[in-house]
């Protein structure tokens, strides 16, 4: 299991910010690795579809979305090749003109039959350690307009 959790300040009020973090069929325009993502409404919370390019592997998986205006969004896991559970949160605190954005996340990896333990590890590392800096970075940037 992986899991990280990094806070970083952004220059933009906490609607805005909210407000990207819930337009999840833009993704591809900026968050690193998202080919696609699509959502289907399910009543009061949303199921979305992302299509991921790790490099070493594109994966498929679906999270159930729980949006609480303007301050959470968390998610967990409905189906996905190669994840086991995933499951995360953002939580937004308004700091005057900027957002204290929290961002968690947990993974659990599948290993398929015949697939080296070091390819799963590999998945692993790049869903949370590598991939989260460069998540916030594209958040921050989407929300500060740059």
């Amino acid at each position: 299991m992986s899991s990280e959790a990094k806070e970083i300040v952004i220059a933009a009020p906490i609607e805005k910010l909210y407000g990207v973090i819930v337009d999840y069929p833009r993704y591809p325009e900026f968050v690193p690795g998202i080919r696609s993502c699509k959502v289907r409404d399910a009543g009061a919370e949303k199921h979305v579809e992302y299509e991921l390019d790790l490099g070493v592997k594109t994966i498929r998986y679906t999270l159930r979305m729980l949006e609480v205006r303007p301050r959470q969004v968390s998610w967990s896991l409905v189906k996905g090749d190669w994840m086991k559970v995933s499951n995360g949160s953002w939580e937004l605190t308004p700091e005057g003109d900027a957002t204290r954005a929290r961002y968690t996340v947990e993974v659990v990896v599948a290993k398929p039959p015949l697939v080296p333990q070091a390819i799963v590890d590999k998945i692993s590392e790049e869903l949370t350690r590598v991939s989260l800096p460069r998540t916030l970075e594209a958040f921050r940037k989407r929300a500060e307009g740059r």
